[in-house]
């Protein structure tokens, strides 16, 4: 057999609903960003690169869904060392100061901070394939745990927070598929909790309170309650050291969110120019290429993380919802393929991808209303970007290899 036969042998198991919602997805945000830049007559040459990184995308979906499963389960672990390995360049190549998250090639930049999700996913999925882990110990959690935040550790460096957020959000979603017990998943999010908790002195104590009820009634050693809640404590009293150490722009993204007029020229007008162009669009919006925020640029950043304001301001609350039902439709369904698949590192893949879209809406959604700290979370397959594209493409064709009816694996 050919390699053109390969392909189109490997065709018929695709399920073209994954391809469908994606392509979809992905019409819809050249839509948005040609209505910022074509019809607005402002040629920044943004729609003809994003519609060069689709292009380059379906091709990699296409490569990720023919990919032969027993290839991308035994190279995990490799693909994870050279992720890592790539976090390390942007750091060398740093001048000591501002932000250096891409690795930069003539006129062409790449973020591997961006396809470490994949490798991060597929070792995970590796490690609990091969060891048929039951998470019925702490020390268990261990191993994953390390594999997390060592790149979390290299991608804050650089510094990019809302990725190595995506990071936490992978692992969390995986450990909970896998089958975690549910005082070990408490335990797991008590200590950011704890630090969220820190910020006011009464709901810290509640949270020590609660901790010390769950700790007294569960069956652990005595010495591993005392371990966990020393470090509730500890965490929740080095929080204003950590906050000390988030660069000015971080914090004032954080305040914001508690008091937008905190910083009203900066992330505060963002998220008040944002609600302007959703309130302003109504229920059918003013239509394509008629968005006043979006035609005066009134809104900053609106090809990527804001671009969701611009289909609201001229597709208005149906266009929205729309998008939402894309989104929506394509979880659903990778989700119900993760149930339905007969090998855990599959379905632990599947889930993984679920996850990385389920935080980026959630954020992305909820920073443009007011909801989250404005933290650079893009829109997946809508927002400009083209590592963020090619990532998630890869994403929704390794989804679509691992959802797959097989006839040999």
């Amino acid at each position: 057999m050919n390699l053109r036969q390969y392909f189109f042998a490997q065709l018929r198991e695709l399920d073209w609903t994954i391809l469908a919602l994606t392509l979809l997805l992905c019409i819809s945000g050249l839509m948005g960003i040609y209505s910022i830049e074509v019809q607005h007559g402002t040629d920044t040459g943004y729609f003809a690169r994003q519609g060069l990184w689709t292009f380059l995308g379906v091709i990699l979906f296409f490569v990720a869904f023919v990919i032969p499963r027993k290839m991308i389960h035994n190279l995990a672990y490799i693909a994870y060392g050279v992720g890592i390995v790539s976090l390390f360049i942007p750091i060398l190549l740093s001048n000591g100061g501002g932000v250096n998250r891409w690795i930069t090639i003539g006129s062409f930049g790449i973020q591997p901070s961006e396809f470490m999700k994949i490798f991060l996913l597929v070792a995970l999925a590796k490690y609990f394939a091969d060891h048929k882990r039951r998470l019925s110990s702490v020390k268990e959690l261990l191993s994953p745990f390390v594999m997390t935040i060592v790149p979390t550790l290299l991608v804050l460096i650089q510094p990019d927070l809302g990725t190595a957020l995506v990071y936490f959000s992978i692992l969390i979603f995986v450990i909970f598929w896998a089958g975690i017990r549910p005082l070990y998943f408490f335990l797991l999010l008590a200590p950011a909790i704890s630090m969220l908790a820190a910020f006011q002195t009464l709901s810290f104590f509640l949270w020590m309170g609660l901790i010390i009820v769950v700790l007294y009634f569960s069956n652990l050693p005595f010495w591993n309650k005392a371990l966990n809640f020393s470090i509730n404590i500890a965490l929740g009293g080095i929080t204003n050291v950590l906050w000390a150490l988030l660069k000015p722009y971080q914090q004032q993204r954080i305040l914001s969110l508690i008091d937008s007029e905190s910083d009203p020229l900066g992330a505060g007008y963002q998220v008040s120019q944002s609600l302007t162009a959703f309130g302003s669009g109504g229920a059918f919006g003013k239509g394509f290429g008629e968005g006043t925020q979006t035609h005066l640029k009134f809104l900053p950043e609106q090809h990527t993380d804001f671009i969701m304001t611009v289909i609201g301001e001229e597709m208005g609350f149906i266009g929205v919802m729309v998008i939402i039902g894309l989104f929506y439709l394509l979880i659903a369904k990778l989700i119900t393929q993760a149930y339905g698949v007969k090998y855990r590192f599959d379905s632990v893949i599947l889930i993984g991808v679920s996850a990385i879209l389920i935080f980026h809406i959630f954020v992305n959604l909820g920073m443009i209303a007011g909801i989250m700290p404005v933290t650079g979370i893009p829109l997946p397959y809508i927002s400009y970007g083209g590592s963020f594209m090619l990532t998630m493409m890869i994403l929704s064709g390794l989804s679509a290899n691992m959802a797959r009816i097989r006839r040999a694996v």
